[in-house]
């Protein structure tokens, strides 16, 4: 869970076996589009009581201002994409699945042997820009059918090994099974290079898999 592949939305269906997860890679197949800027619901988050956001905005926001370069962890596993401009970094634990072409996926599965996580990294393939991705990455996932999607956070301006990008953590109802994910999503500007990550859980699993979602994106490595 086209022009760009790299996003989940209907991609975290959820469903076990190899059958649940093609249809996952299918439907990211359609996606992808100074201090970080955040923001909740689109209004600025400098400043803005906490009572104007919601428990989960003021979790995505503090993600968000919070996430910088840090180096790949003790015991997770690297792959490059085809082209060799960016690598993926993800849990031992996670394993990697099969992809569109020139892409590199990883996901967990739970112990019900439902997929519970998910990592994407794609080279750029579209149109998305780092200006005003936010606002790009929502309305491609409402036309690709996700309902009630909803921006939770966002910044421009966020620094990533050798690179610039602009994220999203948005929350949407999956077109496929009707399962609610959230996802951090980002588009990576490197000096020759730009990619997009996409990692997302079940809303009910953020609490536990946001933070791997985080960690791989921080180890991002663009070139």
């Amino acid at each position: 869970m086209s022009s760009t592949r790299g996003r989940v939305a209907t991609v975290m269906v959820v469903t076990a076996g190899l059958v649940g997860m093609a249809m996952l890679a299918m439907s990211v197949a359609a996606r992808s589009t100074a201090s970080p800027r955040a923001a909740s619901g689109g209004a600025p988050a400098a400043g803005l009581p906490a009572a104007g956001l919601s428990a989960a905005g003021l979790s995505a926001a503090a993600l968000l201002s919070g996430l910088s370069p840090l180096p790949v962890p003790e015991r997770w596993t690297s792959a490059t994409i085809p082209s060799g401009a960016a690598t993926l970094a993800y849990p031992s634990s996670w394993r990697p699945i099969p992809g569109d072409s020139g892409t590199v996926t990883a996901a967990l599965r739970d112990r019900a042997g439902l997929y519970a996580g998910y990592l994407n990294l794609t080279p750029r393939q579209g149109r998305e820009q780092l200006a005003g991705w936010a606002a790009f990455r929502t309305r491609r996932n409402a036309e690709d059918g996700d309902r009630q999607v909803h921006k939770l956070a966002a910044a421009e301006g966020i620094g990533f090994t050798n690179a610039r990008g602009s994220c999203v953590v948005d929350q949407y109802l999956s077109r496929v099974a009707a399962h609610r994910y959230r996802e951090l999503a980002c588009i990576v500007a490197g000096r020759a290079h730009t990619s997009v990550f996409v990692g997302a859980t079940l809303v009910s699993d953020w609490r536990t898999l946001g933070p791997v979602v985080e960690r791989a994106a921080a180890a991002l490595r663009e070139r």
